[in-house]
């Protein structure tokens, strides 16, 4: 009885601790870049992006002074000051300052080439950018926010 009382334990303690080593794992590797306002909009925040596997990125956009309604948001090629309008990656809309997007590319691709996350001002005006965060490589002018740790849940 005394075994079975120990073992059950273990498996518990085990199965709690397994999805803290997922998120730790997962954590591993991450890159903040920081996002400014644009055109007056008082939006700023950070991009978080966490590598899912080899070939899949977790992008992860947390603004301040967003809205509660819906904003548009995308990888664009180019950077903030030059952005190429027609969007590479669709992210999940920012609600509320937040979005958090799996994307089907790497990690490395998006901070070695040049890219930049974009949030539009609503659903109904695209054309109106209110913020815009740079996806730059460690190694270029801009140098990536270090990441804190994973925090248990």
């Amino acid at each position: 009885m005394q075994l079975n009382k120990i073992l059950l334990a273990g498996a518990v303690a085990l199965a709690l601790a397994a999805p803290l080593a997922v998120d730790a794992k997962k954590a591993s590797g991450a890159k903040t870049f920081p996002i400014s306002a644009q055109n007056g909009s008082g939006e700023t925040g950070t991009v978080t992006l966490t590598p899912d596997g080899s070939d899949k990125t977790t992008v992860t956009v947390a603004l301040t002074g967003a809205p509660a309604a819906a904003q548009p948001a995308h990888i664009h090629p180019g950077s903030c000051a030059k952005l190429d309008p027609a969007p590479k990656y669709p992210l999940t809309n920012v609600v509320g300052g937040k979005s958090t997007t799996i994307v089907d590319v790497s990690l490395a691709s998006l901070t070695s080439g040049t890219f930049a996350v974009n949030v539009h001002k609503s659903t109904e005006d695209l054309k109106d950018y209110v913020a815009c965060g740079d996806l730059a490589s460690a190694g270029s002018a801009m140098k990536a926010m270090p990441m804190a740790s994973a925090s248990p849940m």
